[in-house]
């Protein structure tokens, strides 16, 4: 018996219910990719309306991209891109008012004045020195040696500043320490730190910015400051300006392994652009941190006179402060100082003129005058050269100077000046100076001053020069207006006197054709040709011996007979007037100054400039450029 089977209708819909299943879960899967995908494309365009972001990372702005992030504006439906970047400024280290504000009133700690002295706190904002030096190496072990063109330059300049200030303290703190343990064990009289002394530091706030205010071409963040912040800074860090032309707006400068470009750019305006270039050099090197240092980056310098008077640029200077950043600018200080119209025309048409001896004439003028800009305690003898001529102490020795001055001064103290109390003092100093011997037989100020020099022999040297200067200004200090008067007249007419020697026509080959003046010879006065024609090891010698002889003599009987003169012109203009009258036409302060007083104000200012100018010291490739326009300037300047 045979039997037929029957499908079951059950199974075959198991079947398409299956298929329909996995047709359904394919298709639920696509749509979520899809939705995913279409979610992440919606995504992503709202991250692309965030533009500038990639340009605020850490292979740009370094640890200042700690500060980027994104924020949603709800009312474009789009990201805004914020970064903050530094506005830097040069300031004391005490100062509490910033361009972004006043640090009292400044609730966010953000806002707060950030001062770039080389602390720990520092490198929140900069790499630190071994990081620095890493990536340093890796670039110039690099077949093609390139620029870090994708980084912001600020962000290497800010790192110079704060590497100037860390190894140039690490230096003062070693060369105190050598002296200390030379010294021996001492009372605690002064607790305070060297650096305690500083009264010049570079500083910066935090600005907050938007991309979207970024001009069209740029592609980084940039910082921001002023041009007469910019040059300070320039100078702090041993760079030389080989042009600054604020006219055409073009820029250069190099020194100490950086270099510094600068130009107008359109939609912004005066940027720069910082990098380094080769080995940097700091300790010694680093300019002493005195705020009145910042005038001497645009050619001008601060004197003993009127200290406390304010100076702009552009009003007319007086003596209290020199105007050397130009021969024209000297033709001024020179009219200010009162010298005559001779003296005056070798920096107006300096064609056929000469300016220097051993060294030019403007250095004996800050040296005499200048105020003192060495800090108590510090070790930095660096300034920015304020003068348009090279300073090259190798090719003179300042030691030998002084040597021949104090042997000079000793006969005439015995003489013309042997009741004179500040040439004793003076004396005195050269005996107790324990330096003092081994200066005469230095080749150099710079063998003085060399690379590995005991920190006990280089803070007594300092130390001594330091208190020659002192001496003199005490004696300027105690004086009332008629003494600083005649100092400047003293002034003047050295300056006269040694600018007249540097004029004289060589008449010698004329004298030396008769055997009868050859005694006249022997004891005729030294001329510059004179010193042109010595040996190197006679040239200090002579020129103090003319110095003595010649300018001093000469200094003292002009001023005498002005004073003279003087009072003269005053007995007849007072024989016009009444009785009465006398008195209120009369000057205060008319009197005649002696012989033995302007000996010694002569005296005492040439002791001033030689143990100033080897109290300080200027880089040999230092020349100035004129740029006391910019002094003061608060035109804004980007660094990119």
């Amino acid at each position: 018996m045979s039997s037929t089977a029957v499908p079951d209708p059950s199974s075959g819909g198991s079947s398409d219910d299956n298929t329909e299943l996995i047709i359904a879960v394919v298709a639920l899967v696509i749509s979520v990719l899809a939705f995913v995908i279409a979610i992440l494309q919606a995504l992503q365009q709202y991250l692309a309306t965030a533009t500038g972001f990639s340009s605020c990372s850490e292979a740009v702005i370094g640890k200042w991209a700690q500060f980027a992030r994104r924020r949603m504006i709800w009312s474009e439906f789009r990201f805004e891109v914020q970064f903050e970047a530094p506005v830097i400024f040069v300031a004391k280290p005490g100062n509490t008012r910033g361009p972004l504000g006043d640090d009292a009133l400044a609730k966010d700690e953000s806002k707060k004045i950030i001062r770039l002295d080389g602390g720990n706190e520092n490198f929140k904002y900069t790499d630190t020195v071994k990081e620095f030096d890493n990536e340093y190496k890796q670039s110039t072990q690099r077949i093609i040696h390139t620029a870090d063109n994708e980084k912001a330059t600020w962000y290497g300049l800010l790192m110079a500043i704060v590497r100037m200030e860390k190894e140039s303290r690490e230096w003062q703190g070693k060369k105190s320490a050598e002296w200390v343990k030379a010294a021996g064990p001492r009372p605690p009289i002064d607790t305070e730190e060297p650096h305690a002394h500083h009264s010049l530091v570079v500083c910066m706030q935090r600005k907050r910015r938007t991309w979207d205010s970024m001009p069209k071409d740029f592609a980084k963040p940039y910082a921001t400051t002023t041009i007469s912040h910019l040059v300070e800074i320039a100078g702090m860090l041993g760079i030389h300006w080989r042009k600054f032309d604020l006219n055409t707006d073009q820029y250069r400068g190099q020194g100490n392994g950086f270099v510094l470009y600068g130009s107008y750019t359109d939609g912004l305006g005066i940027t720069f652009n910082f990098q380094k270039q080769g080995p940097t050099w700091f300790e010694k090197n680093r300019v002493i941190p005195n705020y009145n240092v910042k005038q001497l980056c645009f050619g001008m310098a601060p004197t003993i006179f009127n200290q406390e008077k304010k100076v702009y640029a552009d009003e007319a200077k007086g003596a209290e402060s020199l105007q050397l950043g130009s021969l024209a600018e000297i033709a001024k200080t020179l009219v200010v100082l009162g010298c005559d119209i001779n003296t005056v025309n070798y920096f107006r048409k300096p064609d056929q003129a000469r300016h220097t001896h051993l060294f030019a004439v403007p250095f004996e003028i800050l040296g005499m005058v200048g105020e003192m800009l060495h800090l108590k305690g510090t070790v930095f003898r660096m300034l920015p050269n304020p003068t348009v001529f090279y300073w090259d102490p190798s090719s003179f020795s300042l030691s030998a100077l002084m040597m021949e001055y104090i042997n000079s001064l000793r006969p005439l103290h015995e003489t013309a000046l042997k009741d004179s109390e500040k040439v004793r003092k003076i004396l005195k100093w050269a005996e107790a100076d324990e330096k003092f011997p081994l200066l005469r037989t230095e080749g150099s100020t710079l063998d003085v001053f060399g690379e590995d020099i005991n920190g006990a022999n280089l803070v007594n040297h300092l130390n001594n020069l330091r208190s020659g200067v002192e001496l003199c200004d005490e004696y300027f200090g105690r004086m009332k207006k008629p003494g600083l008067s005649m100092i400047k007249r003293v002034v003047r007419m050295h300056i006269q006197e040694v600018m007249g020697i540097l004029h004289e026509k060589n008449e010698g080959d004329d004298n030396t054709k008769n055997d009868d003046n050859n005694k006249a010879l022997d004891d005729a006065p030294i001329t510059i040709h004179d010193i042109d024609s010595a040996p190197g090891e006679d040239k200090e010698t002579l020129l103090i011996q003319m110095y003595f002889d010649r300018v001093r003599q000469n200094v003292v009987r002009n001023l005498s007979k002005q004073g003279l003169l003087s009072k003269r012109m005053k007995a007849r203009q007072d024989s016009f007037v009444s009785e009465d009258d006398v008195s209120a036409t009369r000057p205060k302060h008319g009197e005649r100054f002696g012989d033995k007083e302007l000996n010694e104000a002569w005296c005492v200012l040439m002791f001033r400039m030689l143990c100033w100018l080897q109290l300080h010291d200027f880089h040999k490739m230092d020349i100035h450029i004129s740029k006391s326009d910019a002094y003061a300037s608060r035109i804004p300047v980007y660094i990119v």
